[in-house]
């Protein structure tokens, strides 16, 4: 059968990048693999890099996995009857969880003769772990609950971006994650270097799903994800004279970031899409004192026009992170001496989750 993996962890953990390397990996070795994304809002990122690599995906927007599990299945039928896809990588919203119970655990009681399930990874980033740990991360108490909550109900964590890391530091942020999650396994992994993706790979295909059970309090959670404004955008930028998409989007995700300095809104994650006759590349940022970073070496040529696709998840009002955003935009590209066109914008917070009835519990 086929045999889907879910994979968790906060905003900004890596999750896309990992999930395209080991898909890489998985069709070297003659396996057929399907990605399918998730997002609160339309229009990801995530979802045309993706798609723009050549793997067969399916986008779930409009909700988490939890909240839409029917769409979820049917997805993840669809990759299989149009691509016979025999391994699925499934990429959760960065601020959601309980996944064991309302995803993995679904699949098993409802499609037990449709599909395996592979255990339910959750990746987590050094510095984010580090600081959540500090309670430096900047966020209310809620977002850490989440945060937390998320490494609880794992069969397995990742510790992801390794390469940034001396070994020492990975042995004491191990350490620190077997203290509160203890019995967990845990491994570690540089997508962008490679290390560690095989292994990984290896137990997404031959590992057993643990069934976690986890205690979580659904007001809390709701708090947490209410906590934060999601923005998706698509700009058409435009000029009588070419521009970088380098420039345009390191001054626009430094704008960005410096305005929600000034308010003092924790940034979760900024990731910034560039689509020109060239190829693609994306820009992104995963915290608000951090640095944002490219995700290809190879920068696209100068162009008169682009396709941009914006997704920030910023700790603020959604009304204020429009202003932002818009005011980014205008300033940058005015300087530049660009037209942007907004095609599309939206933001909002999200709607508080519920925990779906199982079956044995009705």
């Amino acid at each position: 059968m086929p045999r889907i993996a879910c994979i968790g962890g906060f905003l900004g953990s890596g999750k896309t990048t990992a999930i395209m390397e080991a898909a890489r990996i998985m069709i070297a070795r003659g396996e057929r693999v399907g990605i399918v994304t998730n997002d609160q809002g339309k229009n990801l990122v995530d979802t045309a890099l993706i798609v723009s690599q050549g793997f067969p995906a399916e986008e779930i927007s409009g909700g988490c996995f939890c909240c839409k599990f029917d769409h979820f299945s049917k997805h993840c039928r669809r990759l299989v009857e149009r691509f016979q896809t025999e391994i699925i990588l499934a990429e959760a919203v960065g601020s959601c969880t309980d996944l064991s119970a309302t995803v993995c655990r679904r699949l098993r009681i409802y499609h037990s003769t449709e599909f395996e399930v592979a255990p339910l990874t959750v990746m987590v980033d050094p510095d984010r772990l580090q600081a959540m740990l500090d309670n430096a991360a900047g966020f209310d108490g809620t977002v850490k609950y989440l945060f937390e909550k998320q490494l609880a109900e794992a069969d397995l964590i990742v510790l992801t971006k390794v390469d940034l890391l001396s070994e020492q530091e990975i042995i004491d942020l191990r350490e620190q994650i077997r203290q509160f999650t203890p019995g967990v396994p845990i491994q570690s992994m540089s997508a962008k270097t490679g290390s560690g993706v095989s292994q990984w790979v290896q137990h997404v295909l031959s590992a057993d799903f643990g069934e976690r059970k986890l205690e979580l309090d659904y007001d809390t959670y709701g708090r947490a994800e209410a906590a934060l404004g999601w923005l998706n955008a698509t700009v058409e930028a435009a000029s009588d004279r070419q521009f970088h998409p380098k420039s345009l989007g390191e001054d626009l995700i430094a704008a960005i970031q410096g305005h929600c300095s000034q308010k003092e809104a924790q940034v979760a994650h900024i990731k910034i899409m560039f689509v020109t006759a060239d190829g693609n590349n994306w820009i992104a940022l995963t915290n608000s004192a951090g640095r944002p970073a490219w995700g290809m070496k190879r920068q696209l040529s100068a162009s008169s026009e682009a396709s941009v696709i914006i997704n920030a998840r910023v700790c603020l009002a959604p009304a204020e992170l429009r202003q932002i955003v818009e005011h980014s935009i205008n300033e940058v590209t005015t300087k530049q001496g660009i037209t942007a066109a907004v095609s599309h914008m939206e933001c909002f917070s999200p709607s508080p989750p519920k925990r779906p009835v199982m079956l044995e519990e009705a």
